[in-house]
């Protein structure tokens, strides 16, 4: 759908770290002081407040009284890796309808202190492979990469091109957990976890957090002059869910990218901010999105350059598989890059041209079906 007049105005963004100690509650409140301290907005002026988590069982509303914000609006996005595109999407309904004119949007993760008390996620349980030994994420992820590389004859080095060059992406960012350069034999030799998928393919987990700051426009024209407008986003959820045996290797993104390129022109697009659990995701969804043809992410990826200064800059941070994944603050983690390249603030790794990002995000796999939602937005700079 075509959004009217809501504004990206802040971020705040945590360390990332494998030994924090810092409780699930602290990692929040740094993320949100320095994105209140960035748009000098006060606690008082926040009107909505949307939680994204694993790590801990407390509900926005709880979240909400431990901060100290008295609001009109609360929100759980738990979407798996698509929450951060999903409380977008959910907060720039409230403030079109006229609920609220600012929001704020925070996801995170405790590694450390998460462990006694995280929900299970059940990706075995609850698509019945428990007895046959999946380890989760992983091994389901890896069917999907070796039925891509069987059915379209994708080679290791080219879905590694994707790691490797988000490694050099990351070497300037302060955020990532990995800045020491990576090579094709380093991503090739890294130890096997699932085959096909090896270890470089997987994400950190690791303690952090995300917040953004929504605004109406009237009010993000009082905030800040460095507008940034949610022009689109659209989601699918359960995509051939009544498909007894549904096309795996292309995901709802497709019918995503449908709805975004009905309002904006495919070729407009600077930046690829695309949620990036594994590699394989990632050309999966360029391939949905139309930039190449179904079974062509691989010559896709091999004619392109898909660093920051590339010329098709893919996850211009380094994205999950450098940065870190602290939970669900994966799925904000390619919004705030992407507004801070258009802001012009991403130091050290800023892309050439940033006036238009296309952010994703995908959470939940299934075995039996397809990925449960796959949601996605466009992001522009306007003066």
């Amino acid at each position: 759908m075509r959004r009217k007049r809501v504004c990206f105005v802040g971020y705040g963004s945590t360390e990332y770290s494998r030994k924090s100690e810092e409780p699930q509650l602290g990692h929040y409140a740094t993320a949100i002081r320095a994105a209140l301290n960035q748009t000098g907005l006060k606690k008082k002026d926040i009107h909505g407040l949307s939680i994204t988590t694993q790590a801990s069982p407390d509900t926005a509303p709880h979240v909400a009284e431990q901060l100290g914000f008295e609001l009109d609006w609360v929100l759980n996005a738990d979407y798996g890796g698509a929450g951060g595109v999903g409380a977008v999407r959910r907060a720039a309904d409230a403030i079109e309808c006229g609920h609220l004119d600012v929001a704020l949007l925070v996801g995170g993760n405790s590694f450390d202190r998460s462990v006694a008390h995280q929900r299970p996620l059940e990706y075995q349980r609850g698509n019945f492979v428990d007895v046959y030994g999946y380890g989760g994420p992983n091994s389901l992820m890896a069917l999907i990469q070796r039925l891509h590389m069987e059915n379209f004859g994708t080679t290791l080095e080219q879905i590694g091109k994707i790691a490797v060059a988000q490694r050099f992406s990351a070497m300037n960012n302060p955020q990532a957990l990995f800045r020491e350069p990576m090579t094709m034999q380093d991503y090739l030799n890294s130890r096997m976890i699932s085959d096909p998928i090896r270890l470089f393919d997987c994400v950190m987990p690791c303690s952090g957090a995300e917040c953004l700051v929504l605004a109406s426009e009237e009010k993000a024209r009082q905030i800040t002059d460095k507008l940034v407008y949610l022009v689109t986003d659209a989601e699918k959820v359960h995509y051939q869910v009544a498909d007894m045996l549904p096309e795996k290797t292309t995901f709802g993104m497709k019918l995503v990218g449908e709805k975004i390129f009905s309002e904006v022109k495919r070729e407009s697009i600077d930046l690829f901010e695309i949620y990036d659990d594994y590699p394989i995701a990632v050309m999966i969804q360029i391939e949905d999105f139309g930039y190449c043809k179904k079974g062509d992410g691989g010559k896709f990826v091999d004619t392109h350059d898909l660093t920051y200064n590339g010329d098709f800059p893919v996850n211009t941070g380094g994205g999950e598989l450098s940065v870190g994944q602290a939970g669900l603050a994966g799925g904000f983690l390619h919004v705030v890059e992407a507004l801070r390249q258009l802001r012009g603030e991403a130091d050290g790794h800023q892309a050439k041209k940033a006036e238009r990002a296309l952010v994703t995000g995908i959470g939940w796999l299934n075995y039996g079906r397809n990925l449960g939602t796959t949601v996605a937005l466009v992001m522009e700079r306007r003066k």
